[in-house]
């Protein structure tokens, strides 16, 4: 899901979230469930064409939304988190002379085992200008999958 945040009259701004009906985020459903829960209403409801994808559009007043904002930006965050600590997995997986392959079948499941154990607030580690990145041992990840692959 795209946000916008977009300056309106007088001081006020509005919130534009757009979703790709055609390859949904995986977060898209998650934000959608929030809303409903707490019976948020868009202001306008659209779809379209958005960057050559087939796309909902939805707008709310910045006041409106007001702290939901942030809710809605933890949930975003952790599923880029975890897209960043899955991509860190599979790169290690093959980052070795002893490469950990795992069979189509089984790699959803593994997957989500090694996300257990390596999507961690230790995964993250703070650089000098305060932003963030993913820093795992490859081995301990390696060893981890051929434990999976074993049981």
């Amino acid at each position: 899901m795209i946000i916008k945040v977009e300056p309106a009259e007088m001081f006020m701004y509005r919130v534009i979230m757009i979703s790709n009906l055609e390859t949904p985020d995986l977060e898209d459903q998650e934000i959608r469930d929030y809303m409903d829960a707490q019976e948020l209403e868009p202001r306008y409801r659209s779809e379209g064409d958005f960057e050559g994808r087939h796309s909902e559009s939805i707008q709310f007043g910045g006041c409106y939304l007001g702290k939901h904002l942030g809710e809605i930006n933890l949930i975003q965050q952790k599923y880029i988190e975890q897209e960043i600590v899955t991509y860190e997995i599979n790169r290690h997986l093959g980052a070795s002379d002893r490469p950990v392959e795992i069979p189509e079948e089984k790699r959803e499941g593994a997957l989500a085992e090694l996300m257990k154990n390596f999507y961690t607030d230790s995964a993250f580690k703070e650089m000098d200008d305060g932003k963030f990145q993913v820093e795992l041992d490859g081995e301990a990840v390696r060893e981890a999958a051929r434990s999976l692959l074993a049981d």
